[in-house]
């Protein structure tokens, strides 16, 4: 199954009516690993609500090349805007600054926008799917994660996505909600 196709299906499941209690939080800090084709590296990102549907996000991501070792860096900050489909699915969409820094031969910044849909899918599993373009790449990443709650402060996350620059790409993360 291609990743567009998986994305397109993630966003049908979470615009139908599913149950929930609870919604998501824009208020975290996160922490992750990050695995694409040609890069490895570590991603810290924050987020926090300013009101009922604007919040801003911060996203740091160390790493290394797989060729040549080089040391690869991207800095985020975005405005981002939600609001719900239904009780429990919400509409993303951000976007803001970038950069990005690698040894030797690259060091630029521009846009990034983003759009897609977060929800929960029952009491202790949140669902989302994005599609993200950055102006510096020049690509556009789809991805799709699965978060499971263990409370309404901690939880840990999956991802997969394919970029066309940077090709397919797993994560795996840890959340704190305040």
């Amino acid at each position: 199954m291609s990743f567009k196709k998986l994305f397109i299906a993630t966003s049908i499941a979470l615009s139908s009516s599913l149950a929930m209690a609870n919604g998501v939080s824009y208020d975290y800090v996160q922490g992750s690993v990050q695995d694409y084709d040609n890069f490895d590296g570590v991603e810290f990102d924050g987020s926090m609500s300013f009101n009922q549907n604007w919040y801003g996000r911060a996203e740091v991501l160390k790493g290394e090349t797989d060729h040549f070792d080089r040391d690869s860096d991207r800095y985020r900050i975005n405005a981002g805007f939600h609001t719900p489909i239904n009780n429990s699915v919400d509409f993303v969409a951000e976007a803001g600054y970038e950069n990005i820094d690698q040894d030797l031969d690259v060091d630029d910044s521009g846009f990034n926008a983003l759009a897609g849909f977060r929800g929960m899918a029952s009491q202790n599993i949140e669902l989302g799917g994005y599609a993200q373009y950055s102006d510096v790449l020049e690509s556009t990443d789809v991805t799709v994660e699965g978060r499971y709650h263990f409370n309404n402060k901690f939880s840990v996350g999956v991802e997969i996505g394919h970029d066309d620059e940077l090709e397919d790409h797993i994560g795996a993360n840890f959340r704190y909600n305040f």
